[in-house]
């Protein structure tokens, strides 16, 4: 019987998305985690997930943060995207561009079907 595929870590690209939403704005955890349910819903990336990722790439100064009282009261953690940041997130660009490039390769390959080379032996 065949082996499925390893459906891999779901969150391996969370950073780049995180990165990504902040450079629009300054924004707080449950608002981005609302943003990717919304794009990304198959993936289904927990809340901890999210702040652990915000949390690293704060302490790396891709992010930086302030707390910021809300309407209800309680203060939430806002992050903004610095230079650092802006920076990574132009490698995560370079890097996701590439791997879709050789994705689409296997693709094109996979759906050409029933052409194959005979192999010398």
């Amino acid at each position: 019987m065949p082996r499925t595929p390893r459906t891999g870590n779901r969150s391996r690209h969370l950073p780049a998305f995180l990165l990504l939403f902040l450079r629009e704005g300054p924004a707080h955890g449950a608002i981005l985690k609302t943003r990717l349910d919304q794009l990304l819903p198959e993936l289904g990336i927990e809340a901890g997930a999210i702040y652990r990722t915000l949390r690293d790439l704060d302490e790396r100064g891709a992010l930086v943060s302030t707390w910021q009282p809300s309407e209800s009261g309680q203060a939430r953690r806002i992050y903004s995207l610095t230079e650092k940041g802006q920076a990574e997130l132009a490698c995560w660009q370079a890097d996701i561009r590439r791997r879709l490039r050789a994705l689409q390769t296997f693709l094109d390959l996979y759906e050409r079907g029933g052409e194959h080379h005979e192999s010398a032996g």
